[in-house]
């Protein structure tokens, strides 16, 4: 009864995937998840967090000069819902991020696809879900990630360590 029973916690490293990895599923999702590739190019190539990425909005990609302006995230209200609020960021401060040239070549791309849906590519969200358009959720992005990380051969790991992977 006094005995102590310690469970390891599970090391972000243990779910980093290597530079090979992350091409073949980027490669993946490129031909197999047209809709997401964007997300998760720009994501795996920032090392943003969940929260940034989901509520990133036109106003704070800048294009012109490679970066993107990090200020404000779109967080969970709770942990069982999709319901989000906005907030600020995890240290309370901005910061830029900077961005590689295909990156800023793919981010003009996709302006140009939302554009011609009738979204708002001057102040709406970047990155918003096939149907109704409303802002990401985590689970959803999670199930994709998963099913592109099978197709290639690679057991699933979790989606929030992929900014190690970036890291």
């Amino acid at each position: 009864a006094s005995a102590r029973v310690k469970v390891p916690h599970r090391s972000v490293q243990q779910e980093v995937l290597s530079k090979g990895e992350i091409q073949k599923v980027l490669e993946d999702l490129r031909v197999n998840e047209e809709w997401y590739y964007p997300i998760f190019a720009v994501w795996l190539g920032t090392g943003l967090r969940n929260s940034e990425l989901i509520g990133l909005s036109w106003e704070c990609v800048r294009l012109e000069e490679g970066e993107l302006l990090i200020s404000r995230t779109l967080r969970r209200d709770g942990v069982a819902t999709h319901r989000r609020l906005w907030g600020g960021t995890k240290t309370g401060k901005s910061r830029v991020v900077p961005l590689r040239e295909d990156l800023v070549v793919l981010l003009e791309e996709h302006q140009k696809q939302m554009a011609a849906l009738g979204l708002d590519s001057k102040r709406g969200l970047v990155f918003v879900t096939p149907k109704t358009h409303g802002h990401l959720y985590d689970s959803g992005l999670e199930r994709v990630w998963k099913r592109s990380q099978r197709r290639v051969g690679i057991e699933p790991r979790r989606l929030y360590a992929q900014r190690h992977s970036f890291l």
